[in-house]
């Protein structure tokens, strides 16, 4: 007797399994692209803070994780060209859903970090919110150059 594998059910685990898939790491990781960059540091006290939310991606991994589990969905339903038809609406209707969970499970959440520095100049820098949140009346670092705009606890 043979048993027939739920596609569904097989990309669904798949997804699952490889969504658990991290290499660790130690220290604070820099992108590549700031390495041997100067910075300016300034310091300063944030007086607002707001919460926010980076947008996600989309890419080829939902889009097409979501076509190929649609149209497996869709060509599982009827015979023949019914069956075909199915498959093509469901590969479409897939790849939608498949961008859309993509982009809402790589947002990030974030905050625009208000600091009026030592020389009385206030800045906003948006950044995201990894390193736990900031609060008004902190004492921070911003440091200020190539790559943009960075808030950091002493």
């Amino acid at each position: 007797m043979k048993t027939k594998l739920n596609p569904t059910l097989l990309a669904g685990a798949l997804v699952w399994i490889v969504s658990g898939c991290t290499f660790p790491s130690h220290g604070t990781m820099v992108d590549r692209a700031h390495v041997g960059r100067s910075m300016n540091i300034e310091t300063g006290d944030i007086v607002a803070v707001r919460d926010m939310v980076i947008s996600g991606q989309s890419g080829p991994i939902g889009l097409t994780g979501g076509g190929l589990v649609g149209h497996a969905a869709g060509s599982s339903v009827g015979q023949g060209t019914g069956s075909s038809l199915a498959g093509a609406g469901g590969a479409v209707v897939g790849a939608i859903v498949g961008s859309a969970v993509e982009e809402a499970a790589t947002r990030r959440p974030a905050q625009e970090i208000q600091v009026k520095l030592s020389s009385g100049e206030t800045v906003a820098v948006v950044q995201e919110a990894k390193d736990g949140a900031f609060v008004v009346g902190e004492h921070v670092q911003v440091l200020s150059g190539g790559a943009g705009m960075i808030v950091r606890r002493f």
